[in-house]
């Protein structure tokens, strides 16, 4: 599929997640001001005192966490992971004064599946994406990166943690 580039290196997650928190334009963030999101309860349903944000604005720009499926016990796939996940995102965003035709970048972080030989299932992901974006009701196709990555939350189940960055339009 055009447009989906796949990276198949396993890198252990806080190692990609300190890497793209280190990376990028955080000095043009900083100067805008920030404006932090709390955790929604989707994300945090213990409602545990984290040290992260739900998203955080920085000017029209906002930088929404991963995000993990919040029906894992009966999404037990990529294909109905992906969608829940993105129907929540979806749901969060509209919360922002936001629409997924506002999302600029997707990224998505895919676990291997037992079901599927330990392999990542990029075929679910696609299923699962797909009904979101470049559609007739919604034909924004955000820049998007994949990574096979060992996730946490996959003791969970967790197959995919996907996390976004949306703008505002002027």
């Amino acid at each position: 599929m055009r447009g989906m580039c796949i990276k198949r290196r396993k890198f252990p997650f806080a190692t990609v997640a300190a890497f793209v928190f280190m990376g990028g334009s955080t000095t043009t963030a900083f100067a805008q001001g920030l404006k932090n999101i709390p955790l929604t309860a989707s994300q945090n349903p213990s409602g545990a005192n984290l040290p992260a944000s739900q998203a955080v604005w920085a000017g029209d720009t906002l930088y929404v966490s991963g995000w993990l499926d919040p029906d894992l016990k009966t999404h037990t796939d990529t294909a109905s992971q992906t969608a829940g996940i993105l129907k929540d995102i979806q749901t969060f965003l509209k919360t922002q004064h936001l629409t997924l035709g506002d999302v600029a970048m997707v990224r998505v972080y895919l676990a291997a599946d037992p079901a599927k030989g330990d392999q990542m299932d990029i075929s679910g992901f696609r299923a699962g994406y797909r009904p979101f974006f470049g559609t007739k009701e919604q034909p924004n196709k955000p820049a998007c990166t994949t990574l096979e990555v060992v996730l946490p939350a996959g003791r969970r189940g967790a197959l995919v943690e996907i996390d976004v960055v949306a703008v505002r339009s002027k």
